[in-house]
């Protein structure tokens, strides 16, 4: 077998006419690298360069959240106001992510309702189409932390619909600048977008939400906008949930739907298809049992519904999640329920598995992800709140990209959770033990110097 025979390995030409040389991609994971000015640094730089050297087609990031009030975690990457942004940084990680040239495509995202306090004041709460709380379980302590650290968001007015709109255009301009391929609008998950998009979120009497189409048109707007200050060879795509597997959200049938009217809109050079959000988190796996035997042989957890969409778009689709063997990526490209496959947690653990996959010597049968199973998950599925072992599992993946990007060691699949965080836990007390030695000292002195007193009197 010669490589031009394995289907994964075959060029591709987007839209706006980017020339992948394959059809693997990198997807987007939450790589949590940001330090204080949450802008481009050494270790993501140290990360990327590992991807860039990898093999594939394109690489996407993890999410860049537009505005630095509303970000999903504290360790995103974010883009601040404009008298603080040091593009250099940007160009930089432009640079290294496409210093073996693989276009790079930025994750550009805006956390909505699923963000934390962020860097606005401590009361001022998040934003999204409707107030509806994120709801992880029905008790009490899951309601508590989920009021303590998420509340209650407030109901977009107009104004501030622009004003975001005008806030995912600043951040296409900057990835421009910077010298990126593209950006892709998150529009899954349950973040902003995605929110706008669910009639479970979305409950607007508007015309951001009246009816189903109406839900489309803050993306529309978004894309719309952003075309009008990009070049036409800068692209621009889309990640849309083919469902929110959660009662009185968006079905298949709606996504169905939204794609269709994308397609006749225009403006979108390829849609990343994923599902699931962070109440019901099908995108890492946790809706396995759900699956047909048919889709289980296929891996993908998505691809049966991209099939479906492929008969409505010729926009390229990318299905992500789930792909662990060459065999199982060229059924997907060759059926054409799919033009590119995207990988994550495989790669964080094999960062040259592109390579294996793309090599004519290796037989289908060993052309496949690293096998291995996450020490020390299991119990976390005992855990009142939903998702709870693929959320560990999400966390230890993490661990794996810090252990490259902060530590520059290899990763380790061996790596035990228990383990891991009893070495956190020991690191944690280690900074707090002078702190408290301090405050030792301190009460002492004030002890002794009252008992000399006392034994002067």
């Amino acid at each position: 077998m010669s490589r031009n025979e394995i289907p994964l390995a075959q060029s591709f030409v987007l839209p706006c006419g980017l020339r992948l040389s394959n059809r693997i991609v990198k997807a987007s994971m939450e790589e949590m690298l940001g330090n204080s000015d949450n802008q481009p640094n050494e270790y993501i730089y140290r990360l990327y360069q590992r991807w860039a050297n990898a093999s594939f087609g394109l690489l996407l990031t993890g999410n860049v959240q537009v505005d630095d009030r509303y970000p999903g975690i504290m360790t995103d990457m974010m883009i601040p106001s404009k008298d603080k942004i040091d593009i250099e940084k940007w160009k930089k990680y432009a640079d290294t992510c496409q210093s073996h040239g693989t276009p790079t495509i930025v994750q550009i995202n805006h956390a909505g309702r699923q963000s934390l306090s962020g860097k606005r004041p401590l009361l001022e709460r998040a934003i999204a189409p409707s107030p509806v709380s994120l709801s992880f379980g029905n008790n009490l302590f899951v309601r508590t932390l989920q009021q303590l650290a998420l509340g209650t968001p407030k109901e977009m007015t107009r104004a501030q619909i622009d004003e975001t709109i005008e806030k995912f255009v600043e951040a296409a301009e900057l990835m421009f600048k910077a010298g990126f391929a593209g950006v892709e609008l998150h529009g899954s998950h349950g973040y902003l977008i995605s929110s706008f998009l669910s009639p479970k979120t979305n409950r607007r009497n508007d015309e951001y939400g009246a009816t189903p189409k109406d839900r489309i048109r803050f993306l529309l707007r978004i894309i719309d906008a952003i075309r009008a200050v990009v070049p036409s060879t800068f692209a621009v795509g889309v990640k849309l949930n083919s469902a929110d597997y959660s009662t009185g959200g968006l079905t298949e049938d709606e996504a169905y739907d939204q794609i269709r009217w994308i397609d006749d809109h225009g403006g979108i050079d390829f849609i990343e298809i994923s599902g699931g959000t962070y109440e019901a988190p099908a995108m890492a796996g946790s809706e396995d049992s759900r699956r047909s035997e048919r889709t289980k042989k296929r891996e993908a957890y998505f691809i049966e519904f991209a099939a479906k969409v492929r008969n409505t778009t010729k926009i390229p689709l990318i299905v992500t999640g789930g792909f662990r063997t060459r065999e199982g990526m060229n059924d997907a490209i060759v059926s054409n329920a799919c033009d590119f496959v995207g990988i994550a947690r495989p790669v964080c653990i094999q960062f040259n598995l592109p390579q294996i996959l793309l090599d004519p010597t290796i037989p289908d049968k060993d052309a496949r992800a690293l096998q291995y199973d996450i020490r020390g998950s299991s119990i976390f599925s005992l855990l009142p709140i939903p998702g709870g072992r693929s959320s560990c599992a999400t966390v230890w993946y993490n661990w794996q990209m810090q252990r490259v990007a902060i530590e520059n060691r290899e990763p380790d699949p061996t790596l035990s959770i228990h383990g891991k965080l009893l070495t956190v836990l020991l690191e944690k007390t280690k900074k707090i033990i002078p702190f408290f030695v301090l405050l030792c000292a301190l009460w002492y002195a004030s002890f002794l110097k009252e008992f000399i007193l006392k034994s002067y009197e």
